[in-house]
């Protein structure tokens, strides 16, 4: 009787274990030797926030793809929070703007980029600094001495920011606040309690098709920067992992790629996408080959960043940011 409870002592523990486990190994089809392949899957955490490529790239089966099964986690407050719930291990990767990843490395969270989440250009900017019309603020410098709504040390502020020292004026002349929800900031616009408001997409395009306000300033105008936002697992998960991590940032290409290759399939995605957040958005996207990180980019965050003394000299570097590692088109 104490061997068969023995063994099943041992039947249960090893349940558990396997249960416990975030990826697993599944018999595939025999090959011509009579011997079966094992294929690892893998479940990966991720937030519902900023994950529109992901949406896409599930729906279309290309996570199943490359073994991996993805755990919803819930919405977080935004990108930065994304990052913060990496960083605490409550998800496995999450997507946020640059500049969230290298402050993050400053207060000693080591998470890393591994393939873009976004992109920002001239014709579809990420952030944009909105006035009333016909109001008397017609151009950034106008807004010197005046209320913008903007969090300081934000991706909402540096525009502004550097727009101005690049025209030799003084940013500190600028009154930033901060109001949290996107209808209270608009709502402080249209009544004129603040001369603007920097806001993101797709916030920015649904306040401006509401009418009476335009766009004077864009992160693009000002920073001239495409790299603007990315997706990002912990340097422990990274070394742990790095076939899943491999397998999503290939999932992840394939979704660009499909969006890319056609209208039909943009717009099939659009719908994904609308599906899941209640938004008809795709993210600014380059075609799958061109969608690496940027090196150059992320320095011109880091010096942006060191200018405004919110990190150090030297304190982050391009390499504790991001990786390409896992990127098939990025060059080795």
């Amino acid at each position: 009787m104490k061997h068969v409870l023995s063994g099943l002592t041992v039947l249960l523990l090893a349940a558990v274990v396997l249960g416990g486990c975030n990826n697993k190994t599944t018999p595939q089809s025999a090959n011509g030797q009579g011997k079966t392949s094992v294929k690892k899957e893998f479940t990966i955490r991720l937030p519902e926030t900023l994950s529109e490529l992901a949406f896409v790239a599930e729906a279309k089966g290309f996570f199943e793809k490359e073994g991996i099964k993805i755990q919803w986690t819930g919405k977080q407050a935004h990108g930065p929070a994304n990052i913060v719930s990496v960083a605490a291990g409550q998800n496995d990767a999450g997507a946020s703007i640059n500049t969230a990843m290298i402050q993050a490395r400053k207060a000693g969270n080591k998470v890393k980029i591994v393939v873009p989440s976004s992109i920002s250009s001239e014709k579809v900017p990420l952030v944009s600094y909105l006035v009333l019309e016909n109001g008397p603020y017609q151009k950034p410098e106008d807004l010197i001495g005046r209320k913008v709504v903007a969090s300081p040390q934000t991706i909402t502020w540096y525009p502004l920011v550097e727009y101005l020292k690049k025209k030799g004026l003084d940013p500190d002349k600028v009154e930033f606040i901060t109001l949290r929800d996107a209808g209270q900031q608009e709502q402080a616009l249209r009544q004129g309690d603040v001369a603007a408001i920097a806001i993101a997409e797709p916030t920015a395009s649904l306040i401006k098709n509401r009418g009476g306000i335009k766009a004077i300033l864009t992160d693009f105008d000002a920073l001239g920067i495409n790299q603007i936002a990315g997706w990002a697992f912990s340097d422990e998960y990274i070394t742990k992992n790095p076939d899943a991590v491999g397998g999503f940032v290939r999932a992840i290409l394939a979704a660009v790629d499909f969006i890319k290759s056609d209208a039909a399939s943009a717009k099939e995605a659009e719908k994904i996408i609308e599906k899941r957040t209640g938004i008809a958005r795709v993210p600014e996207l380059v075609p799958a080959k061109q969608f690496t990180v940027s090196e150059q980019d992320i320095k011109k965050w880091i010096s942006i960043l060191e200018s405004n003394n919110s990190i150090k000299p030297g304190e982050v570097k391009p390499s504790d940011v991001f990786t390409n590692e896992f990127n098939p088109y990025a060059k080795k």
